[in-house]
């Protein structure tokens, strides 16, 4: 979503061709083709067949991500600028589904097509889209991931294909080079932050957190099995009745059940939900100390974590397990990979004085924009597009 938002307000970027998440089950083709091909995103449809759409977004769609068109008009105006494939084709052939975003593409008759990936699930977009430029980011180890389990050797074989046709291979921690068998040949680029962003958003008033008893521990993220420790946010939340644990974000499936044996009878643990990306940062100015209490298991050890930045970005103390980029902070973060020496240090954050580490915190988040990121990426594409 951040990079979607910086490549829209390049000027160099003339149009974004966002492909909708390919379902490779007919029982997930089922439920996007209601989602996302029958309904789906307001704006111009541009093509439509059995199981596939095409739309130009209109600003209030646009909106709805968090980020506002320069010279935007009103809610129903179309800038062409962000187009939205949705296809169910790819659960039963994934042939028919290249060849039809290829006819689509074509009707478009765009110029310097530069095919951006980040999802290793799908490989047959190399080469099928008339692309100038192939790059491929690499935002997590997903042979780890739970989710993708029963696919893992055809993921496995996806990033060996990866490596040999990508021009461009991007990755947010180092140690995701070596899926592709390349430790020196991708190019590093961890996460970042719009800092304005975080530091504009209005306090929020008579609101579910605004009503919570303080201190307020806060999380902001994915509650997923492979990411967050359930058993380290109990143990905390057991450990300091007196202080509101808020959990923000949308809960997967896998570990509904284990959130409620395990954490929905506790009385200071508030699960606030899934929140609009422009409503995050106001929830986050509500926390007194941010964690990342994330499991220690191989997926993490590759993940660079977002919210890292923007807990930052707000000036706010982290405790934080340790995970992949987190040492480059350790001034700033207090790392913990016990469940006690967590608690003593999420003690130790309530008790900050001053707003010293606070500035220090928000200065070094100031040097790590999307903008900057994204820059970095962009000069490295058009330095092949110009090769």
């Amino acid at each position: 979503m951040h990079i979607l938002h910086t490549l829209l307000a390049d000027s160099r970027v003339r149009k974004i061709v966002a492909i909708d998440y390919l379902p490779f089950t007919y029982k997930r083709a089922v439920r996007q083709w209601f989602q996302n091909v029958l309904s789906g995103p307001a704006g111009q449809v541009l093509g439509r067949g059995l199981g596939y759409k095409l739309t130009a977004l209109n600003n209030y769609e646009i909106e709805k991500t968090g980020y506002v068109m320069p010279g935007a008009g009103g809610p129903d105006e179309i800038k062409h600028k962000l187009l939205v494939y949705s296809s169910v084709q790819s659960a039963w052939s994934e042939t028919a589904f290249y060849r039809r975003l290829n006819q689509e593409l074509k009707r478009l008759n765009l110029k310097n097509i530069v095919l951006w990936s980040y999802l290793p699930t799908f490989v047959g977009y190399f080469g099928s889209v008339g692309e100038q430029v192939a790059v491929f980011d690499a935002v997590d180890n997903w042979l780890e991931h739970s989710s993708y389990i029963k696919v893992k050797e055809r993921i496995k074989v996806n990033y060996q294909t990866i490596r040999t046709k990508a021009d461009l291979i991007f990755t947010t921690a180092a140690d995701l080079a070596k899926l592709f068998n390349l430790p020196e040949g991708c190019i590093f680029v961890p996460n970042g932050v719009d800092f304005e962003r975080i530091n504009q958003a209005p306090r929020l008033t008579g609101r579910d957190i605004a009503q919570l008893p303080r201190p307020i521990i806060g999380y902001i993220g994915t509650i997923q099995e492979d990411r967050v420790d359930v058993e380290l946010i109990r143990y905390l939340a057991e450990a300091n009745p007196q202080k509101s644990f808020v959990l923000i974000g949308g809960v997967w499936p896998g570990l509904r059940k284990k959130i409620k044996e395990r954490l929905q009878s506790l009385p200071n643990l508030h699960f606030l939900g899934r929140k609009s990306f422009r409503e995050t940062p106001q929830y986050l100015r509500e926390f007194d100390v941010a964690i990342i209490p994330h499991l220690q298991n191989e997926f993490n050890r590759h993940t660079n974590p977002m919210k890292l930045y923007e807990y930052l970005a707000a000036g706010k103390p982290v405790v934080a397990t340790p995970g992949a980029g987190l040492d480059e902070f350790k001034d700033l973060v207090y790392l913990a990979a016990k469940p006690e020496d967590f608690n003593q240090a999420l003690i130790q954050a309530l008790q900050e004085n001053g707003n010293e580490l606070k500035e220090r915190r928000m200065v070094a988040a100031a040097h790590e924009s999307w903008t900057e990121r994204v820059n970095v990426m962009l000069d490295k594409i058009f330095a092949k597009l110009d090769s």
